[in-house]
């Protein structure tokens, strides 16, 4: 039996001071301070079985092992589930656009990889806007492209101020979030080795605007830096944003917290859960390494040992990462466990309301990337033990208690 997520858990929530307490014992304090409202969920979040799993086979499946190319998936980047249940696709490996129905039937295709209007030097977010449009962005030509929910290109704009941009996020005036997903735009070369944040904007661009206007400054990605080199650590904390109708979503990873801000960069909401566990113990560290050796075991030796030998001699933080990605749904926000990489068991995500009020957490299965939440649905990219990739869509079921 499915239920929606916004009426799963019923919550009470209060203007001044109050608190919602769930199904599982954790409560939700919310107080106001000098403006800003607080709320705090007490718990461990990740220490009880989860409110929600999914069907066991997916409603609707795109994809194929072999056969017509327009079924062939490959590095899929992102998907949207467009309001009559079209799915359309960022195919990495063709750099385009697949549009398929509600029943996952191919229906056209737009892009392919070049840098005309409509192409993609390297496709990247697809993020659904008002009407069903869709904000596609272009790390490489770094550019946002617009099409109609019909596959028309409505225009481009390119995008400055950020080395590597993330996902476009439109506001409702038509204007956009962007921000910083990739390495840091300070060069981290020739320092010595160690892990190293540094501030990167979240800016908003569109009509209107003469040119980039910063919404903030914010801990972009967490690089791993030697003298010679520089990319993620698998403990390092990631940048992650999101926007619905006017609110912006910043989650930055540092505790877990979650902090909401107006489209002008006033800071209106932070979502907390304070007494989540964030050490990294030896325990830990030893699990992650001994992943390294079991996946490389297929490897040239000593490419093998080159990897292996990375793993056990780079430093680690004292503390993980208080949750790995981060997506917003119309309606909730989720979370995910961080684990760096090494788990082949389900997900596990962390689901709250936009006020921040704590709803449960949710199994999804293994090898199953999420890439988009609605109030009864999980959408994302499956990949089967041959690495095929499948996108498919999800029931959310919930769990008996």
């Amino acid at each position: 039996m499915t239920r929606s997520l916004s009426v799963a858990l019923i919550t009470v929530f209060l203007l001044g001071c109050g608190a919602a307490e769930g199904e599982l014992g954790h409560k939700t304090q919310q107080w106001d301070s000098a403006g800003v409202m607080i709320a705090e969920t007490s718990g461990p979040i990740w220490g009880e079985p989860p409110t929600w799993t999914t069907s066991p086979e997916p409603s609707v499946s795109v994809g194929a092992l072999e056969g017509r190319p327009e079924y062939l998936l490959s590095r899929v980047f992102s998907a949207a589930l467009l309001s009559d249940g079209t799915i359309v696709v960022a195919d990495g490996g063709s750099s385009s656009l697949r549009w398929y129905d509600a029943s996952g039937t191919f229906l056209f295709e737009r892009g392919g990889r070049g840098e005309g209007p409509g192409e993609f030097g390297r496709i990247g977010s697809v993020v659904r806007a008002a009407a069903d449009t869709l904000v596609v962005t272009d790390g490489s030509l770094r550019r946002i492209s617009e099409y109609t929910s019909s596959g028309d290109l409505v225009g481009t704009r390119q995008i400055e101020g950020v080395v590597v941009p993330g996902a476009a996020e439109p506001l409702s005036d038509g204007t956009f979030i962007v921000g910083a997903v990739g390495f840091s735009s300070r060069q981290l070369t020739g320092e010595e080795e160690g892990m190293e944040r540094t501030l990167e904007p979240l800016l908003r661009i569109g009509v209107g605007l003469e040119g980039p206007d910063t919404l903030g400054m914010f801990p972009g990605p967490e690089i791993y830096f030697t003298k010679n080199s520089f990319g993620f650590h698998p403990f390092g904390r990631a940048f992650n944003y999101a926007v619905r109708g006017d609110i912006v979503f910043v989650a930055a990873a540092e505790g877990f917290v979650v902090d909401v801000y107006s489209a002008e960069g006033a800071l209106v909401r932070s979502i907390r859960a304070p007494e989540v566990d964030l050490r990294l113990t030896p325990e830990s560290i030893a699990e992650y390494q001994q992943g390294v050796r079991e996946s490389v075991s297929d490897l040239d030796e000593s490419v093998a040992k080159e990897v292996v030998d990375r793993a056990e001699g780079m430093p680690f933080p004292d503390d993980r990462p208080a949750y790995g990605r981060f997506l917003a749904g119309d309606e909730t926000l989720w979370l995910e466990e961080h684990t760096a990489g090494q788990t082949e068991g389900p997900s596990r995500w962390a689901v709250f309301g936009h006020d921040g009020e704590y709803r449960g957490t949710a199994a999804l299965p293994a090898g199953f990337r999420l890439l988009g939440v609605s109030r009864d649905r999980v959408l994302g990219v499956w990949t089967d033990d041959l690495g095929v990739e499948y996108v498919r869509v999800h029931e959310l079921v919930e769990s008996d208690l």
